[in-house]
């Protein structure tokens, strides 16, 4: 890996990617490679993220592997001040990192729910924030913020990752207003399923609570693992999100929004036109859940969590 900045001798663009260390990260750090950027990498797993870097020097433009938690402020300080110093200068900025703890809003502590929200969108924002000063100075810079339709349907057993989403639109919207006086232009881009280790990593994170027979969501966990597998038998790939990135970083008039697959868009638009007590009906079904008896002297039906 490089470990100097090159940007100064070519006339490359430049991008900082977070979470690039595996699927739409690591997909679009290639996609951005192949499109001649250089790259600053940045993500929790050094060997997952030199064998990124090394991808992308294969391609033949320049790599900065960052080792970085992006829950905690003072690494991502350091990490962007080392992207910054490693590029020369910053085009590009892909906020990818994220993760999706999945268990009831009980079973949470608030200190696990502020990680979420450390990860999801404060990292994000920080990192924005840091770069704002350089594209300024540079004469303008993009954007592009990874959403999640989550942020748009409502499920359950995801509510902090939800809520730190919908803070994370709503923070784009607000930002593209906020920054467009310098030239600086952000996009939000939404995928629907995509087929990367979320799901399973979420799945290991929450075994415990599967495991527990006393734990009175289980059902609904089981029911929400076959739903998600039935939408993960025909997902889009990352490298399908990467290339709607590319278009967000490069075309010269970006999108404010953009769903990919397309589909994705149509369901939540239509969710947004539904009064809340039928969306509530229809999300129901989706989800397989059934009417509630909170009953403490027996065990709970299969599938009876939400009315």
């Amino acid at each position: 890996m490089q470990n100097d900045a090159k940007t100064t001798e070519s006339a490359r663009p430049t991008a900082i990617i977070t979470g690039a260390s595996s699927g739409i990260g690591e997909a679009a750090s290639r996609a951005l490679a192949r499109a001649g950027y250089d790259l600053a990498l940045i993500a929790r797993r050094r060997d997952l993220l030199d064998l990124c870097a090394k991808q992308v020097e294969e391609i033949g433009t320049n790599a900065y592997p960052i080792v970085a938690d992006l829950a905690d402020e003072m690494q991502t300080d350091e990490a962007v001040r080392e992207a910054c110093a490693s590029l020369g200068r910053v085009d590009l900025l892909v906020n990818n990192a994220g993760y999706s703890p999945g268990a009831a809003i009980e079973q949470f502590s608030r200190q696990q729910m502020r990680h979420i929200f450390d990860v999801n969108l404060l990292s994000a924002l920080q990192l924005i924030g840091s770069v704002t000063p350089i594209m300024r100075k540079q004469g303008g810079g993009r954007i592009v913020n990874i959403g999640s339709v989550a942020g748009m349907i409502p499920a359950p057993l995801a509510i902090p990752y939800a809520a730190s989403k919908v803070g994370f639109h709503a923070a784009t919207d607000a930002l593209r207003i906020e920054l467009a006086p310098f030239g600086i232009k952000l996009s939000l881009v939404i995928p629907g399923f995509v087929d990367t280790a979320v799901f399973d990593n979420a799945r290991e994170g929450a075994k415990h609570l599967r495991e527990d027979e006393s734990n009175p969501y289980r059902q609904v966990m089981f029911d929400l693992d076959e739903l998600a597998k039935k939408n993960l038998e025909n997902p889009i790939s990352p490298d399908q999100v990467a290339e709607v990135i590319l278009h967000a970083a490069t075309a010269r008039r970006p999108k404010e929004r953009y769903y990919t697959p397309f589909s994705a868009g149509l369901q939540a638009w239509f969710m947004h036109l539904l009064p809340a007590r039928m969306k509530d009906a229809v999300l129901k079904r989706v989800y397989g859940t059934k009417a509630y008896q909170d009953d403490s002297q027996r065990a709970l039906a299969p599938k009876s969590l939400y009315s």
